[in-house]
């Protein structure tokens, strides 16, 4: 399991200081490149040397608790779904005190960047994305 630390800052909050709905994509997405980049996988560099690109084609998110602005946060990202052009990450969002703040599950699909169709994931994605599948899990 990726294991990405964050803090609430001003700017991720509503007028009550309480984190907006909206920047939990944004924080989730940001734990996603990081991950990436553990593995060799920067996604500027993709972008602009491969072929590929791997958007996002469906999100959804579920709220338990609020994040609020000054606390610290842990994003739990593992892949939950790993098929030959799709995959599904799922992220816990945990507050200082460890408790289930958040969950967002994103599903992310390889695409020509020419002909935007979808292709078969490339080798070093997929490489990236085993291991953080957890053992038992069906992909």
């Amino acid at each position: 399991m990726f294991v990405y630390p964050v803090r609430i800052t001003l700017h991720d909050a509503d007028a009550a200081g309480v984190l907006f709905f909206g920047r939990y994509f944004a924080l989730a997405h940001d734990a996603y490149e990081a991950f990436l980049d553990s593995h060799g996988l920067n996604i500027g560099h993709l972008i602009q040397t491969t072929d590929y690109i791997i958007p996002v084609v469906h999100a959804e998110s579920d709220y338990r608790r609020a994040l609020f602005v000054g606390q610290q946060a842990t994003i739990r990202l593992r892949v939950v779904d790993l098929r030959s052009r799709t995959f599904a990450i799922a992220y816990e969002f945990l507050n200082a005190e460890g408790r289930l703040a958040c969950t967002v599950r994103t599903v992310h699909c390889a695409v020509n960047k020419q002909s935007r169709k979808a292709v078969a994931l490339p080798k070093e994605v997929v490489t990236a994305l085993k291991s953080e599948v957890e053992p038992g899990q069906l992909v």
